[in-house]
């Protein structure tokens, strides 16, 4: 049985880093390889006794590169944009080194070794570093993820089974959402609940959502979407983190993973109203700075790769 890189289904550690990555023309692929092990050992080294949990995961191109154990229905992310002009840009790197620890310090050195070990041969495109809020808040005050599947569950909703190309590995979108939480702030309790479709102080699923709800257009269903009387279908594992920058730029990075990509693809559309539905009021106060596909491959499928 072909198992997942251990980073995505343990539990989310304090300190988050993401650095997405492309190659420069001319790379040499065999650096790129000793990087990418060093930065999978990471937390080895004399001294370091706090776990750095490090998932690599990889765009189309890359990953075609590296091995031939490709999932069926890999595609780079498109961008999308509803019919009234709102946008989720399409930003696809190649690479995307994701590290959470408990300790920050560890989470910057493994990124930082990893930068210069393929210096000349990578271009940094974006990092984010995030943190989890309070009882893993998103910053607008609602909790995050309380649509996760149970954590028994999560394996079989993220994780490619057997008998599949890209077994033991895991779809991934990785998005930088920019909050206005001034605009958040200025709604009445009911309507910010409304834009989410849960309550704040608990996040129990309201019992009528309205159609711009966030959770009308994430939760796939049987039938209609969010209709809690059908079993739900192509689940995802979310394992976002608020970030704040210096500048005073907030939100939310948000990155699920999937046993599939097509349920990814649903949700965006959704979201922008691209299928017909009516745009999420999440897209009033937030906007993606970034959006990309990824893949983890298995541990199986690594270790030879890297050597």
């Amino acid at each position: 049985m072909a198992n997942p890189q251990h980073a995505i289904l343990t539990n989310l550690t304090k300190y988050q880093w993401y650095t997405h990555l492309t190659r420069t023309e001319g790379a040499d692929l065999g650096v790129i390889k000793k990087a990418l092990r060093d930065a999978h050992d990471a937390g080895a080294q004399t001294g370091v006794t706090t776990p750095v949990n490090v998932c690599l995961l990889f765009g189309p191109t890359l990953l075609a590169d590296l091995t031939s154990d490709i999932p069926e229905d890999f595609q780079a992310y498109p961008g999308y944009e509803s019919p009234d002009g709102k946008v989720a840009k399409a930003t696809q790197e190649e690479l995307l080194l994701w590290i959470h620890s408990d300790e920050k310090d560890l989470c910057w050195e493994t990124q930082f070794r990893f930068r210069n070990a393929v210096a000349g041969h990578m271009t940094v495109a974006r990092e984010t570093p995030t943190f989890i809020y309070r009882n893993s808040l998103d910053l607008t005050g609602f909790i995050d993820g309380t649509g996760n599947p149970v954590p028994e569950e999560q394996h079989d909703r993220a994780i490619v089974p057997e008998g599949k190309a890209g077994a033991g590995g895991s779809f991934c979108i990785a998005q930088r959402w920019v909050h206005d939480l001034a605009y958040f702030e200025s709604l009445s309790p009911t309507d910010q609940e409304n834009t989410f479709g849960r309550s704040k102080a608990d996040s129990t699923r309201l019992a009528t959502q309205v159609p711009t709800s966030h959770l009308s257009h994430v939760e796939l269903r049987e039938g209609t979407t969010a209709d809690a009387s059908k079993p739900k279908r192509g689940e995802m594992v979310r394992r976002s983190t608020p970030y704040a920058f210096h500048d005073g730029t907030v939100g939310l990075y948000f990155l699920g993973f999937c046993r599939e990509q097509t349920p990814m693809r649903e949700r965006m559309e959704a979201i922008y109203g691209m299928n017909g539905q009516a745009r999420d009021a999440l897209t009033d106060y937030s906007t993606p700075a970034s959006g990309s596909y990824y893949f983890a491959p298995s541990v199986d499928t690594l270790n030879p790769v890297l050597g």
